[in-house]
């Protein structure tokens, strides 16, 4: 059976096992763990929010501690602009605000001392956002990824037979002359990316030639099944002369549990039902959506990586001669960037620019809630995580605004929005003080998948006052305590 055949009917429950022991395995596997595997989906957006569009007030909040309020008894006019297109999913939701990019801001430090490298906020921001680590810097052009990046260190480790290790789809983005991909397999590798959905669903399930018009995708699908089990069937025969009688017993157990394979086909179990229509009319962002949602369905894969694109100016009301990018330097009043003057309507622009990108999430979240799972539905057991390449559209680098969405099986206490206090000093001089780094945040990510690690990326830093910066640990506010 080949790679594409497996990951196919590893979408549909019919994986089969290498050995005789794979299904009592995961049967007692299952036994005690989550009802379903937990899924992670980085949703990455070019540039970064509007303070102003996301920040959200908590009374009687301190500033120099940690504060939360919940979102479940707010109206939806009471939700920042940002986050307002989500109020549907507010129970599902943890917005935070306050941490802080503190790899880059040391990155940025560390090649201001040298005195050569690529000081470009966008490609270290790009560089640093899932690595948090320096970027690699190359001799005549601008700097890229410096270490594989945390979307492809959960897909290695939790790879499987059958499935994609993960999927990355999306846009190219070009902040400045080159692609700046947000995923890396390594230093300066860039994690390859399907940009077509159309070509991202036949990966998926491994059409190599399409199927004639009158045989319809879901014939395809069930006819494939009993073919399976007689393949099966025939390998057992072919190895039962040449066990003993414990072998044979062996066997036979493992035939039945292949034969109650079947029939749980036609029954709800614990995992989501793998649906493969894709419907294809859609804008192509409402596609990839669609698209995750049948990857994560089938376990055709349990990372997903989408670079968001940029649109264009008239797609949201503002004129064809105009770019997001040059509204971005113009968008926060007395914080502007590359020389630009404020301006009320680039603020508003990037405000719209922001909300655009929370509708494509929360018909991400709609995607992953409507297919049932175990007792509760897909978007219960993954963990949508909301990223940007820099905290503010003027190329701050710290009060990033960041979202996870989904309980990943519980690990996450949502509802709720929270703010990191500024109280740390920062890697570069005379620049205000800063909260946590989201390296932390990449920990919290590694343990909601199962993880053990405690550091994921820099591991410590030093401030431009000479203090020592941990970036170490878990964010364990953001986890449902027991």
């Amino acid at each position: 059976m080949n790679l594409r055949r497996r990951q196919l009917l590893q979408g549909l429950g019919l994986g089969v096992g290498a050995g005789l022991g794979v299904f009592s395995r995961e049967r007692s596997a299952l036994a005690g763990a989550p009802a379903a595997p937990s899924r992670i989906v980085f949703y990455v957006q070019p540039h970064g929010h509007i303070p102003n569009a996301w920040n959200m007030a908590i009374p009687g909040g301190p500033a120099d501690q940690f504060a939360e309020r919940s979102l479940l008894d707010l109206d939806a006019a009471d939700l920042s602009p940002t986050l307002r297109p989500l109020y549907g999913y507010r129970d599902r939701l943890l917005a935070i605000e306050g941490l802080s990019h503190t790899s880059a801001l040391a990155d940025i430090a560390a090649v201001t001392r040298a005195g050569t490298g690529d000081l470009n906020n966008h490609q270290i921001g790009v560089a640093d956002v899932l690595t948090g680590s320096r970027a690699l810097q190359r001799t005549g052009t601008y700097c890229s990824g410096g270490a594989r990046t945390l979307d492809q260190e959960l897909a290695m480790r939790t790879a499987g037979p059958g499935r994609f290790d993960s999927r990355v789809y999306g846009f190219d983005y070009i902040p400045n002359s080159v692609v700046s991909p947000f995923s890396y397999l390594g230093p300066g590798q860039a994690t390859p990316m399907v940009s077509d959905p159309n070509a991202a669903f036949s990966d998926l399930l491994g059409y190599a030639i399409p199927a004639p018009a009158t045989t319809s995708r879901a014939d395809l699908l069930r006819s494939l099944r009993p073919s399976v089990l007689d393949a099966v069937g025939r390998e057992y025969d072919l190895l039962a002369p040449k066990l003993g009688a414990e072998g044979r017993q062996k066997l036979e157990q493992h035939r039945a549990l292949v034969r109650e394979l079947e029939v749980s086909l036609g029954s709800a179990g614990p995992m989501a039902r793998c649906d493969a229509t894709f419907d294809n009319t859609a804008t192509s962002v409402r596609q990839f959506m669609s698209l995750i949602r049948l990857a994560l369905a089938c376990d055709l894969t349990r990372v997903v990586t989408f670079s968001a694109p940029v649109p264009q100016c008239p797609e949201l009301g503002y004129p064809a001669d105009a770019t997001f990018h040059g509204y971005a330097h113009q968008s926060i009043l007395g914080n502007t960037s590359c020389g630009q003057m404020y301006s009320p309507l680039a603020e508003q622009a990037m405000t719209d620019l922001d909300a655009w990108h929370a509708g494509h999430v929360a018909y991400l979240l709609q995607q992953l809630d409507s297919v049932s799972e175990g007792a509760g539905t897909l978007l219960d057991h993954t963990v949508v995580v909301w990223v940007t390449e820099l905290a503010t559209p003027t190329h701050q680098h710290f009060d990033i605004c960041t979202l996870l969405a989904g309980g990943c099986n519980g690990y996450f206490n949502t509802g709720r929005y929270v703010r990191y206090p500024r109280t740390l000093p920062t890697p570069l001089p005379n620049q205000p003080l800063i909260g946590p780094a989201h390296n932390r945040l990449h920990v919290s990510l590694m343990q909601a998948m199962g993880q053990p690690d405690t550091t994921f990326g820099m591991t410590d830093a030093v401030a431009a006052d000479g203090t020592a910066l941990s970036l170490r640990g878990p964010l364990t506010e953001l986890q449902r305590q027991p």
